[in-house]
């Protein structure tokens, strides 16, 4: 009887050693597929980093482009400047002109009263006054001109506007697009430290074998905490907030957002809740 008892002892621990060595391979698998996953998570740190490289070259592109804008904008406020006062003068030009007439019509009336005795001197009045209202006609077409040069001016200025929102517009998506890729390096990072923990653990010496259903244990739990939704602890993860990526179960995106509503009937959610089982596995779940 001893010895049976010794031989079914010696069964019962060699199927031990049978499923612990299976649970080692097992182990051994996942830690290849962790050390690939963690290559896969490297190689697309790098390829962001070299994408915020790019973006900020563009940004310092926009910004040489902005100033050179901007530089333009002040010599087309001098330009405008200069053409204001040369109007200005011609204002005064005509003015002045306008007075001589007046002055040469009061000489003409004048001269009439005396007509008898300056016909003469009439006559070279008349071919004066021809003259004067030749130069005036021209100073009327300068101002012409000149209000002309300032309208084009001010559709030059228009333009320049325009595109200088289009600039400070492209500027925003620009730090819109680097804040959500530096939230996606930061989760990056943490499932990188997640990783590195659970290798850590994998390579614990052979002398904690026995503890391996513990520690599968663990992991297992971890996983379902990883799916589970974090305000109700029930249900699985299945909605995704497209502003910050929070993964939660979709009745609880929907209560809040009921009783924000339903408190605030004016207000607005800022993030929709939109359903992506593939976002949100590729998110909660990285081992699979």
């Amino acid at each position: 009887m001893a010895d049976e008892e010794a031989l079914r002892k010696i069964r019962s621990v060699e199927e031990q050693i049978d499923i612990l060595n299976k649970k080692l391979s097992i182990a051994k698998q996942e830690e290849e597929a962790i050390l690939s996953e963690m290559d896969v998570t490297g190689q697309a740190f790098e390829d962001m980093q070299e994408q915020n490289i790019r973006l900020m070259q563009q940004l310092r592109e926009k910004d040489d482009a902005n100033f050179k804008l901007m530089s333009e904008r002040i010599k087309s406020n001098q330009i405008h400047k200069l053409l204001k006062e040369e109007k200005e003068e011609l204002a005064d030009q005509l003015l002045t002109l306008k007075t001589q007439v007046d002055a040469q019509l009061q000489v003409v009336r004048k001269l009439e009263e005396k007509e008898r005795l300056l016909q003469g001197t009439i006559g070279t009045a008349e071919r004066e006054l021809a003259l004067r209202t030749q130069a005036l006609d021209m100073n009327k077409r300068k101002a012409q001109e000149s209000t002309l040069l300032s309208d084009e001016v001010r559709d030059q200025l228009e333009q320049v506007q325009q595109r200088l929102n289009l600039v400070r517009e492209e500027v925003v998506e620009n730090s819109i697009s680097r804040e959500k890729e530096s939230f996606n390096a930061r989760r990056a990072q943490e499932d990188i430290s997640k990783l590195r923990r659970k290798i850590e653990k994998a390579k614990k010496p052979a002398e904690k074998i026995s503890n391996g259903d513990e520690i599968l244990n663990e992991e297992i739990n971890d996983y379902k905490a990883r799916l589970t939704c974090p305000c109700c602890n029930s249900r699985v993860k299945d909605a995704v907030l497209t502003k910050c990526f929070h993964v939660f179960c979709f009745e609880c995106v929907k209560t809040r957002y009921d009783t924000v509503r339903g408190s605030a009937p004016s207000a607005t959610l800022h993030s929709e809740p939109t359903t992506s089982t593939a976002s949100t596995s590729a998110r909660s779940a990285p081992s699979r």
